[in-house]
């Protein structure tokens, strides 16, 4: 069953999928509950008076791991298949995934707004140093021959997915003639529902003198740890009160959002708001800084970390010890235990940093139903990396051309990511439902990694017909 379990959260974890990334809306006056987890201070910047993102999924990816092939409509069986990619090169992995339940939006004044609601919210990053791998390898000596030149090899993964509730409040600063300036701040607290870090460094080998290509392990670091509420998974046990003891033994966590937009209102129609929240502007610029923070996990029971290589271990006896006979972490122990000098079992806690990120966004509207938005992303590190495990986002440009309006939209978010990839999105809203992909050249050429992802949205808010018409405000002039 705990076998099962892991499987299942790094499924789940390792999804096509930087979180929150509803990409499409970001910048948009009916964002709503959507838009305040890009930046807390537009919860204040909708015409609307409430909104409640009853579900939201959102996935979102960019790896070089895996090779999408596909067979066209002209062979028998049309098909779409993905492989890990063989070659000699730098592995890397960056993902990430959100569940947003229930997140409310509401304008309590034309002065205020707040926000509150539950996500589960996972990240993922994995690279290494250039190495060759083939799928056709049968033996560690073989994986040696074609790594001779690449080493000291180098990998590292970490993934933290975590459960949080958060609160958000978003206050006007300065509503003048032609200026609106909006602050706002998320806090949030998490429980870490699983974490999962390994590090491989200084994997060195010698060549044993013929008559045979045997290679021998001279040194490796490893590290390798788990968050310990997996431990207390008993399969003797019902599925609730293992449920009820996974959570229980959750450490806590906690992180913050905050950020500004500054509207520059619209000269021509300065005189025909309707109130503080529903008005027409020419450019809007928002800056955000996002999920600093972390989640906390105790060390698993038989997280390790290992040091240094006993005499005479080569690819024959490395190939003999682990073998398809280990099925669980409690047996690779005992064999890593008989080929190393040095095991070590972790004790204590662990918190692994957020993918905290500085998001600039301008918004630009053209007529009333045409905007453009511009929104750059930039990752950052404000924790130290002594005492944290660090998730880093990629850095992104995004430009989205749309057609808005209260009920419907068209999308076409146009992104370049800091590994040089340009997708192509696309999105539509319907009513209360938003649906959008990060990537969709995928669909129309052959493209070899399948990078993007997607979102899904529902999203209910007062209709129309029923609000209640407000009186005219208008300023009388300076």
């Amino acid at each position: 069953m705990k076998k099962s379990l892991i499987l299942l959260i790094l499924c789940f974890t390792l999804l096509e999928g930087n979180t929150q990334f509803y990409q499409a809306v970001h910048g948009s006056n009916f964002a709503g509950s959507l838009g305040m987890m890009n930046n807390p201070a537009s919860a204040l910047n909708s015409p609307k008076p409430w909104d409640i993102t009853l579900f939201g999924f959102q996935v979102r990816n960019s790896t070089n791991l895996l090779y999408l092939e596909r067979y066209g409509p002209t062979k028998k069986q049309e098909q779409l298949l993905a492989f890990y990619k063989n070659g000699d090169f730098k592995k890397r992995l960056n993902n990430a995934l959100n569940l947003n339940i229930i997140n409310t939006r509401l304008r309590v004044s034309n002065k205020t707004a707040i926000g509150f609601g539950m996500n589960v919210r996972s990240a993922s990053n994995a690279s290494s140093s250039t190495y060759n791998y083939q799928d056709s390898l049968s033996h560690v000596n073989s994986f040696f021959l074609i790594n001779d030149q690449n080493q000291p090899l180098q990998a590292s993964v970490t993934n933290s997915t975590w459960l949080e509730l958060f609160g958000t409040i978003a206050h006007n600063l300065i509503d003048s003639k032609n200026l609106i300036w909006n602050a706002g701040i998320s806090m949030k607290a998490n429980k870490g529902m699983f974490g999962f870090v390994a590090n491989l460094d200084n994997a060195v080998y010698s060549r044993i003198i013929p008559p045979y290509p045997v290679y021998q392990l001279n040194d490796i670091n490893l590290r390798y740890i788990y968050s310990g509420n997996l431990d207390k998974w008993d399969p003797a046990k019902s599925f609730s009160t293992n449920l009820s003891n996974y959570a229980g033994s959750s450490e806590g966590g906690a992180s913050i959002d905050i950020g500004m937009e500054w509207i520059i209102k619209d000269r021509k129609n300065i005189e025909l708001f309707e109130n503080k929240t529903q008005y027409n502007y020419t450019w809007k610029i928002g800056v955000s800084l996002l999920d600093l923070g972390y989640a906390q996990y105790k060390h698993g029971v038989l997280s390790g970390n290992v040091s240094g290589i006993k005499p005479n271990i080569n690819g024959l006896i490395l190939s003999q010890k682990f073998d398809s006979t280990i099925t669980d972490l409690a047996t690779f122990n005992d064999s890593v235990k008989t080929v190393v000098n040095q095991f070590n079992f972790y004790y204590g806690k662990f918190r692994v940093a957020h993918p905290t990120r500085w998001v600039i966004n301008v918004d630009h509207t053209i007529t009333d139903v045409f905007s453009i938005n511009a929104e750059l992303s930039l990752p950052a590190s404000f924790l130290p990396a002594a005492k944290y495990y660090n998730l880093r986002t990629l850095p992104s440009l995004t430009i989205t051309p749309r057609m808005e309006g209260s009920r419907y939209g068209a999308y076409l978010p146009l992104t370049i990511n800091g590994e040089g990839y340009f997708w192509m999105g696309a999105a539509v809203k319907a009513g209360p439902l938003l649906l959008g992909m990060h990537n969709i050249l995928p669909f129309f050429q052959k493209i070899p990694y399948p990078n993007g992802g997607g979102y899904l949205a529902y999203v209910i808010s007062p209709s129309e017909k029923l609000r209640k018409a407000k009186s005219k405000d208008v300023k009388c002039p300076d």
